[in-house]
This record gives C-alpha cells, sequence and structure tokens, in this order.
C-alpha cells in the first residue's frame, strides 16, 4: 500500500465510496493529500508520513484501558487492558462508581493463558486481556478506576497509585417510541420555519409567544407536534449571518425568538412600556412586520434596544436587591454548562470587534489574545464588559423559560409528541461553539456532501465536523451534551444529515465539494448514545437520511429505531406507489417536501429549475436537460397516479397531502406554504447572497391561514385519516 494511502486509511480517511446512483468513485490522491494536510499531517517526505503511520500504529496500544467503552444493558461487563510485556502488572484493584453514586470494587489476577493478544512496535511488546467484572450496571454513565496492585494481599490505599479510568455508558436496545407511552394512533403536524410566521404581535419575527398560541388551535384539529427549524444560538452582532443549519452554539437558543414584552420585567418596567408606545418605535415596528421577508437587522435593533431596558430594570431591581427572581437567575446560570458562558462571552467579543473590522466575524481574525476563551485578556475583557454579558445571559434565560411554557402548552393540549425540534449537522466555523473548543473539531475542513441528483455540483456547507480522536479521548461528552441540550423540550429531535454519524464528506481549504472525501465516526457507539438520551428525555428520534445513504447507516437506523425521513417529492419514480408501504415504512416520518426544496406550486411550474438556470447552479446544459426531463416525467406520473388536472396546484396539495397521510410511517410533516400555495422556497441550497435564504415570511398571520376553509378542511382529513388506518 502506498504510504499516503496507508496513512489516510490509519486517519480514518476513506479512498473511495459507494456514489447516489450505485457506482464506486474513488478519492484521488491528491485530494487524499489535501485532506490530510487539513487534517494536520505533515506530508513533507517518506520518513515524516512513515514517522505518522507508526505513531498511529502504536497509539491504540499505548492505551491500559480506552477512555470510554459503550455496551447495551444485560452485556456483560468487559474490559480490554493492554500493557507493555517487560513491565505488565499481574494483580489489580477495580472501582466503579455507578451514575446512582453506588460503589463497587474487588480484585483480579492475571494470567498468562489470559492473553488474547499481542503486538510488537517500536521494539515493544504490548500483551492485551480481557477483564471480566461480575457487576451488573443499568443504563448510564458509570466510571470505571483500575489500579495495579503489587499483588493480592497489597494493602496500600489504591487512591494513592496511579489509576486508569474509563467511562462506561450503558445504553439501551433501541430509541423511543411512542407506543412506550401508549400512543398507538399514526401522528402529524406542521413543519414550520419560527421566524416565518407572521402576528399582530410579533416585532417582524415569529417567536416563542406566537409558537405558544399556535399550538391549542392545532392541537384542536389533530396535530400531534409541531416541527420546527434548528432554534439554535446565532450572532447578536451579525443579524445577517441568519441559517439555522449554520449556528453560532447548537447547545443554547436564538435569542431572537424571545417575545421581550411577554417577560415579567416588562410588567414592572415603564420605561420599557413607553419605548414600546413610543410613536417612532411603533414605526420602526410595523414597518418589520409589513416586511414580505425578515429584516433581521431592522428586528435586531428593535429588541436590542428593549433588551437593553428590560437588562437594567432586572440588574437594579432585582439583582441588586438579591430577589428570588435573581436568584433564579444565577442558579440558572450556575447549573448550566460553562458552553454559556462562553457563548455569551463571545458574542459580546465578536460584536464588538466586527463593529471595528468586518475581517473579525471569524474568531480565527481576532487578536492573539482573544482567541482563547480562557486567556488573561479574556477575563480582563469580560470584567470590563460584565453588563453586556450578563444581559446574553439574561436574554438566554428567558429563551429558556419561554420555549419551556410552550412545552407545557403542548402537554396540557394533550400533543402526543409536542415540539419536533432539529439539530444542525454542524457548528459554524467562526462559531462560540469551536472557540470554546477547537479541539473537538477538524478545524481545516468543511462539512458538505459529494455531488447527487439534488446538487449536481456537490454541497459545502461551510460546518465543522467532530475531531473522531477527540471525541472518544472526551468520552463523547461533546456530542451527549448536544443531544441533551436539543431533547431538552423536544418530544421528536431531527438529526440534519444522520450520515454524520458514520462519516462525513469534508472539503480541504480553497476547494469544492468535488475534491472531498470521507472521515469516518464511531457510529455505533454514537447511535447507541442517542438511544440512551431518547429514552432518558421520551424523545423520538427522526434522521434525514436523504443524498448518499450507506448501508451502514440503514442498518444502524433499523437496530436502534430511529425513523427514517422520507420525501415524497422525492419518491416520483416507477415502483413507488406500487410499494407504498416500503416506500413509506412505519419506522419513518413522512413529508410532502421540505426546507431545502421547492414548494409543490414552485415545483409544479419549474420555479426551482428556472432559478438553479439564473444562479449558474447546473455543472453542464446536459445535466440541466436531465433534469428538465425528469421534471416532466414526474409531473406526469403524478397526473396518473393522484387523478390530478393538468396545472391544477390546489388538487395537486389536496391528492398528495392525503395520499401521504395514508402511508404506514408513524409520523407525518406538512409545509404550511404548501397549503396557502407558496410559490417561493424557503432555502437554495448551494445559495448565500444570490437568493434571500431564510428571511421568507408565510403570506398570511398563522391565525388567518387557519380561518381558510381549504387549508381547515385539509388538515382535518389527514387527520382523520392518521387515527383511523
Amino acid at each position: 500500500m502506498e504510504p499516503i494511502k496507508q496513512l489516510a486509511a490509519l486517519a480514518g480517511l476513506q479512498d473511495s465510496y459507494v456514489h447516489a446512483q450505485g457506482h464506486v468513485e474513488h478519492i484521488t490522491l491528491a485530494d487524499q493529500q489535501a485532506i490530510l494536510a487539513a487534517m494536520g499531517y505533515d506530508l513533507s517526505n517518506d520518513d515524516v508520513i512513515a514517522s505518522q503511520i507508526r505513531q498511529l500504529q502504536q497509539q491504540p496500544w499505548t492505551e491500559i484501558i480506552a477512555p470510554v467503552q459503550v455496551l447495551t444493558e444485560a452485556q456483560p461487563l468487559q474490559v480490554r487492558l493492554q500493557q507493555p510485556a517487560a513491565t505488565a502488572h499481574s494483580h489489580w484493584h477495580w472501582q466503579l462508581l455507578s451514575e446512582q453514586q453506588q460503589c463497587y470494587s474487588g480484585q483480579l489476577q492475571i494470567a498468562t493463558s489470559d492473553v488474547i493478544d499481542r503486538q510488537q512496535l517500536a521494539g515493544t511488546d504490548y500483551l492485551a486481556v480481557n477483564l471480566s467484572i461480575d457487576v451488573e450496571l443499568g443504563p448510564g454513565y458509570h466510571q470505571l478506576t483500575l489500579t495495579p496492585a503489587s499483588n493480592p494481599l497489597d494493602t496500600t490505599a489504591p487512591e494513592t497509585r496511579q489509576g486508569y479510568q474509563q467511562q462506561l455508558i450503558v445504553t439501551p436496545n433501541r430509541c423511543f417510541q411512542l407506543q412506550d407511552r401508549a400512543v398507538l394512533h399514526k401522528t402529524m403536524g406542521p413543519a414550520i420555519q419560527l421566524y416565518a410566521l407572521r402576528s399582530s404581535r410579533n416585532w417582524g419575527i415569529g417567536d416563542f409567544v406566537d409558537l405558544k398560541n399556535m399550538v391549542a388551535p392545532l392541537a384542536a384539529l389533530g396535530n400531534d407536534f409541531i416541527g420546527l427549524n434548528p432554534l439554535h444560538a446565532l450572532y447578536p452582532g451579525l443579524p445577517q449571518d441568519c441559517s439555522p443549519y449554520s449556528p453560532n452554539s447548537r447547545l443554547w437558543l436564538n435569542t431572537l425568538y424571545v417575545a421581550l414584552e411577554h417577560s415579567p420585567e416588562f410588567s414592572e418596567c415603564a420605561a420599557a412600556q413607553h419605548l414600546l408606545q413610543n410613536q417612532q418605535f411603533q414605526a420602526r415596528l410595523q414597518r418589520c412586520r409589513a416586511a414580505a421577508d425578515v429584516d433581521y437587522h431592522a428586528v435586531s435593533s428593535l429588541k436590542a434596544e428593549m433588551a437593553e431596558l428590560l437588562y437594567q430594570h432586572f440588574k437594579q431591581q432585582h439583582l441588586a436587591a438579591d430577589s428570588q427572581r435573581a436568584r433564579d437567575f444565577k442558579q440558572f446560570v450556575a447549573e448550566s454548562d460553562p458552553s454559556l458562558l462562553n457563548l455569551a462571552r463571545y458574542q459580546v467579543l465578536q460584536a464588538g470587534l466586527f463593529q471595528r473590522d468586518m475581517q473579525m466575524a471569524c474568531w480565527q481574525n481576532f487578536p492573539a489574545e482573544y482567541q482563547q476563551p480562557d486567556s488573561a485578556a479574556l477575563h480582563h475583557f469580560a470584567e470590563e464588559h460584565s453588563d453586556a454579558i450578563n444581559q446574553q445571559l439574561y436574554l438566554q434565560w428567558l429563551a429558556q423559560q419561554q420555549l419551556a411554557e410552550v412545552k407545557q402548552q403542548c402537554q396540557q393540549q394533550g400533543m402526543a409528541i409536542g415540539l419536533y425540534c432539529d439539530v444542525a449537522v454542524g457548528a459554524n466555523s467562526n462559531s462560540a461553539e469551536s472557540w470554546g473548543a477547537p479541539e473537538d473539531f477538524l478545524m481545516q475542513l468543511s462539512v458538505g456532501a459529494p455531488p447527487d441528483i439534488m446538487a449536481p455540483k456537490g454541497q459545502n456547507w461551510g460546518l465543522l465536523a467532530y475531531n473522531p480522536h477527540t471525541l472518544r479521548q472526551k468520552a463523547y461528552q461533546p456530542f451527549i451534551q448536544l443531544i441533551r441540550a436539543n431533547m431538552r423540550y423536544a418530544g421528536a429531535l431531527r438529526l440534519d444529515h444522520v450520515m454524520a454519524l458514520l462519516r462525513l464528506w469534508c472539503c480541504p481549504p480553497g476547494a469544492d465539494a468535488t475534491a472531498g472525501g470521507y472521515i469516518g465516526m464511531p457510529a455505533e457507539d454514537l447511535f447507541a448514545i442517542m438511544a440512551l438520551e431518547s429514552q432518558r428525555n421520551h424523545c423520538v428520534v427522526i434522521g434525514e437520511d436523504l443524498g448518499t445513504v450507506p448501508v451502514e447507516i440503514s442498518r444502524l437506523m433499523a437496530k436502534y429505531q430511529v425513523l427514517s425521513y422520507r420525501v415524497f417529492m422525492l419518491e416520483q419514480k416507477a415502483g413507488s406507489y406500487q410499494h407504498r408501504d416500503q416506500t413509506y415504512p412505519a419506522l419513518a416520518l413522512a413529508t410532502v417536501t421540505t426546507h431545502d426544496m421547492p414548494t409543490l406550486v414552485g415545483y409544479w411550474h419549474e420555479h426551482d429549475l428556472a432559478l438553479r438556470h439564473q444562479l449558474d447552479l447546473f455543472p453542464s446544459a446536459q445535466i440541466a436537460a436531465n433534469l428538465e426531463q425528469l421534471r416532466k416525467d414526474e409531473k406526469q406520473l403524478l397526473c396518473n397516479e393522484l387523478q390530478l388536472e393538468q396545472g391544477n396546484v390546489q388538487q395537486l396539495v389536496h391528492n398528495s397531502h392525503l395520499y401521504l397521510a395514508a402511508t404506514p410511517a408513524r409520523l407525518m410533516a406538512y409545509q404550511l406554504e404548501d397549503l396557502l400555495l407558496v410559490a417561493t422556497p424557503v432555502n437554495i441550497p448551494g445559495t448565500s447572497t444570490e437568493y434571500p435564504n431564510w428571511r421568507r415570511k408565510l403570506p398570511v398571520e398563522f391565525e388567518q391561514a387557519l380561518q381558510q376553509q381549504d387549508v381547515r378542511e385539509l388538515i382535518t382529513a389527514m387527520a382523520e385519516i392518521r387515527q383511523t388506518r
């Protein structure tokens, strides 16, 4: 094997993959070299490459025990112990602390016959044994410590000798399902972009009170969930960076969704009430409400003015008096993960630096003393800007409270699921997430997807992949925190691009998406951890498995009962109607279309193809012609199978939704845009400034939409089908 290919294999970089159309694609040697260099490997000469190969080969054997082990409940506990033969210990003391703080301990003796593997590397002979520990552990996070003893009668306290620790993660066999809570009917609900909601009271962007107000009328029509775009924290100082899939932090919420006038402080603060009634402020607010697209700059400015008044009132009337509300706030901050304080500091720091220099949008361009969150300069900055930082913490606290109220309202209205949330596949390269822990990510690589029918030029999302080595060394804590944070208020959670748990298409700096390659991830462990958090949070998991989907992902999704993501508009092909139950199986969420696709009206009138031509998103005229012919064939199939009158989009919307409602899929989502015959898409993948992505609002207020007879009748008809079939 060539040294570069050998190094790539050891580093987890795959040299080929199966294309979405079924043929094998090989990653060129030049692309492999570029990716390896971006991963931090030195390719300057053969000797250096050979040294790195030896290091990677030896690395697994230099661990006495692995930092983490994931096993299913009822599986016998065995720990692989590795030692250099020359210094091997035969007597070991073990101690196991369960998550429930129960302590178990014992002694183990190793015989020569227990050796199961041996390896000689760099002149050192390594031995491996499996230690069996007779303890039954329930699902959860437990801590094992192994300490060498000189002999079985050694009376030296184990804590005085060097110990080796392993996080034991015991998981259930599968994810939570609705039938675990005796919900046996098939469910449905709208999938909305929260920012797109219009209402007579919001400030030009949908917010958590709008969301709360939707719950009762939707529940009354038979909906069991409300699907949401990712609610991840974005960038207060850079409001134009509004994509929910390019977040600042996936662990915290976007505070633009806070309904400030519904905070307790607003009802107490005369200055805030006066500002809201101010004629000029009202005029700005009305312009934001009336705009066809969300004006993020104007909305952010309005909310920032109000937030400043509310926080100052909170500081003077509550923090200064140490009121119960102040104590609740302090408890929230104290009990939160350190990433919360990192986020607040980063938001203030980034906003201040960006005002002086637009290059400071990226923390990699910050002055060196601010590039690390634990630097002395950063601590000094935090002291000087404590008010602004505490204001961000206060807004995050309000966001958590208001979203918790939405969850409670869903439960009170009897929704079987409640909120169906979405988690982005990665953090942005200029995010607080990466600034706070750059070691968690492959910082020089950008995540995307190889070319397929949806994106013939491939996709480069500008996001970061987890570093699989660091993830394992940290006992998967970054991933665990991510899943917990996003299940906090959710009854169902969609993982954008679920294939990321197995592998990620990574592109080196300056390269387009065709020059990428797949880097492997510890999929079995990550799926098992997801099952544990799913069961603990009573949260159904949906994996967005569109595009190039390897067989292994389908196997793991079936094993752990992660619902597949089935899109009606992508299933317009021979056999999909004749084999409907296989196309939309019970273990699936079915949806007519998605936020990354044209609406039904836009699809039928081929607006998306016209836009692709206009924005030069086709790699060649031939591919464009092929897709145009495919669309004609798909439309003819729709007409034949759904008995459509040519060009009757109202009938297309009605029949396609009723068809999907009758499928076996346990969950069904629909877009309000389709029911309202909206023609323009939410997002066009592969564009940024060329199209106003993540800004378009619904054409009418939500209450008005539900008053439209055709909308109400279609929702009611879908619910009846879902309840009875």
